[in-house]
């Protein structure tokens, strides 16, 4: 199965800025589930580009 990236909620990783998602960041399931967390990743990383935290 591999290694997983470790993430928080908002699927960050540790290293400020970068995020993971998909089957980099849970046990592989299926496309759906691996697109969805792509999805929600992206809304993540727009907020924090567009309201970064000081």
């Amino acid at each position: 199965m591999g290694l997983q990236i470790r993430t928080d909620a908002a699927q960050e990783t540790t290293v400020p800025g970068v995020f993971a998602c998909g089957d980099a960041a849970s046990l592989p399931h299926s496309v759906s589930l691996a697109v969805g967390s792509g999805a929600m990743t992206g809304i993540h990383i727009h907020r924090s580009l567009v309201w970064p935290e000081r």
